[in-house]
């Protein structure tokens, strides 16, 4: 027994000599729950979705009982052949825990999932508030203004101002200038441009624009999500330009979907008409109301999408409408400023629901299981893990 441990090294390192195989692999025709669980732990995946699944048999005295426990349970393994049937699961949960702390290799993964001895994990607990208005205002000289939160937005015309007119940059703009107004995680923010033209910021998002539109063109730069209500000049269209595509359009209300860590961009149209154009140039499409483009690396396509949930965000709500879990763990990331690690199996679990976005954390997450009633989720500080 106590050469079990080198010899469990050795065969997931694959390291192991012919007559080191041979006595292992007697030792695993003994305990088969030996051979899956170290079959599992020799891939990085295996052991993270192991840590993820099995997380809450972990406590802060574990790691000093290591050897012991695994000589424990293989005397129970041992007790208990011939009534393999009747097996209790946690007998395989504690291989793992026992494994992974004698291999030592479960340090600096499961340090996130567990808690030291003066505190535990906690779960349903969470006091994570929603996002409000908040967003940096870069000048072109680089210097960066934190708006307040007390206000909505800002307006655009010659100078910078609150929508409730206290000035916020007490200097005069070159017509020219470009500046760049950002939401942070946990932000967002309203912006009327010098043309009259509003556009609401989701969070994480860039918006860079001039301080007066010079030219036969209005022409603005978005990273992220924005909805845009754009004021009608018919001799001046309006671009807004994107990683993915370009938007071109003369007076029309629209929502653009693009950050840079999704796959698909989506512009999708309230009213008017827009022309879409994909940046690698791949043709373009006209959109009617209620239409949505998709832009990929493939090219783009037009479907019918339904508005309110295209503009739910900006309506202060959360709609998941068959959307995976992955997708949703996204948005509720920029939103709450929060890291979400998903177990790989519930990646793909669709969700259905709808709650207000000006919820806490745990509100939305309640939501979320009501669709499947195992998912559950666990957080320390701004780390959440969930799984089922």
């Amino acid at each position: 027994m106590n050469q079990l441990i080198p010899l469990l090294k050795d065969y997931i390192n694959g390291l192991l000599s012919p007559e080191d195989n041979e006595e292992l692999r007697d030792l695993f025709s003994k305990y088969p729950d030996l051979k899956k669980t170290a079959d599992e732990l020799k891939s990085e995946e295996g052991l993270r979705e192991l840590l993820l699944e099995y997380e809450y048999i972990f406590d802060a005295d574990f790691a000093r009982r290591e050897e012991d426990n695994l000589n424990h349970i293989l005397t129970h393994i041992r007790a208990g052949e011939g009534h393999n049937r009747h097996r209790k699961p946690w007998f395989r949960y504690a291989i793992v825990a026992s494994i992974i702390f004698c291999l030592g290799i479960g340090g600096y993964i499961l340090y996130p999932f567990v808690s030291d001895s003066s505190s535990n994990t906690e779960q349903f607990s969470s006091t994570i508030p929603a996002g409000n208005n908040k967003a940096i205002l870069t000048l072109a000289n680089g210097e960066e203004i934190l708006l307040s939160s007390e206000h909505q937005g800002i307006v655009i015309d010659n100078e910078v101002r609150y929508d409730g007119g206290h000035t916020v940059v007490d200097q005069d703009l070159v017509a020219r200038t470009q500046l760049l107004l950002r939401t942070p995680r946990g932000g967002q923010y309203h912006v009327t441009l010098s043309d009259g033209t509003k556009v609401w910021l989701n969070a994480e998002s860039k918006l860079v624009y001039p301080v007066t539109f010079v030219g036969d063109r209005r022409e603005v730069y978005l990273e992220g999500e924005g909805y845009f209500e754009v004021a009608s000049d018919k001799k001046r269209p309006f671009i807004v330009k994107t990683e993915k595509e370009q938007v071109e359009v003369l007076g029309t209300h629209f929502n653009i979907n693009s950050y840079t860590d999704e796959r698909i961009s989506r512009v999708g149209l309230l009213e008017g008409s827009v022309k879409v154009s994909p940046a690698r140039g791949q043709g373009s499409e006209i959109l009617r109301p209620g239409q949505q483009s998709l832009v990929s690396t493939t090219g783009i396509s037009v479907e019918t999408v339904d508005m309110d949930e295209c503009l739910a965000w900006k309506n202060g709500e959360f709609m998941f409408n068959n959307e995976s879990l992955e997708s949703i763990a996204r948005r509720l990331e920029r939103w709450y400023d929060i890291d979400i690690e998903l177990s790989p199996r519930i990646k793909n679990i669709v969700i259905w629901g709808a709650v207000s976005r000006y919820e806490d954390f745990d509100t939305v997450m309640e939501v979320i299981k009501r669709t499947d009633k195992r998912i559950t989720y666990s957080m320390q500080g701004r780390r959440t893990v969930v799984m089922k």
